[in-house]
């Protein structure tokens, strides 16, 4: 069975109300969005909070699912959508570094292959709010700089210039983790 069939079938099941179906979505899912959400808010209590809400929403929400087959595409949207209502309400700053920031030469912060990828979560974990939030939207979730500007309502340079002091404290961080080791 493809997985959009299992998705599909279990859909279903929720509208019609199944709790099995809903605990096998939840299961099937909870993962994933927790993850999402840590690596935005860096702190797992409030993951844990937005993966609950988020899973409220998606089983109020789920009638206005048109296509069935980008379940996960529009769950993970909620996720993302809530982290980030959550990174807004703290009032985070996002410093505007530098006007004239290029992004385009990312692979002078290329993370070696042999580093734990465990180090290198929790040193995003240990980021700022405000170069964490972009670093995971950009790198980990394919957002454009524009359309994190438009999420965080900032200006498409500052999310820019905090994509690359991300990306140059997480090097630092690694660095430092490796040189100890």
């Amino acid at each position: 069975m493809y997985r959009s069939n299992l998705d599909i079938k279990l859909i279903e099941g929720c509208l019609d109300g199944d709790v099995k179906a809903q605990f096998r979505l939840y299961k099937k899912y909870s993962e994933a969005m927790y993850n999402i959400s840590v690596r935005i808010v860096g702190n797992k209590i409030d993951a844990e909070d937005i993966l609950q809400d988020s899973f409220i929403t998606v089983f109020t929400r789920l009638n206005e699912l048109e296509n069935k087959e980008v379940f996960s595409s529009w769950m993970k949207r909620i996720v993302i959508n809530k982290s980030v209502s959550l990174i807004r309400s703290k009032k985070i700053l996002f410093e505007e570094l530098n006007d004239s920031i290029d992004c385009g030469d990312d692979d002078i912060y290329e993370i070696e292959e042999s580093i734990d990828p465990a180090v290198v979560h929790n040193s995003i974990k240990e980021l700022p709010d405000g170069c964490r939030t972009i670093l995971v939207l950009y790198s980990l979730e394919g957002y454009k700089h524009k359309e994190i500007a438009t999420l965080m309502g900032i200006s498409e340079s500052t999310s820019k210039s905090q994509y690359r002091r991300a990306l140059e404290l997480l090097s630092k961080k690694l660095k430092n983790k490796i040189d100890v080791n």
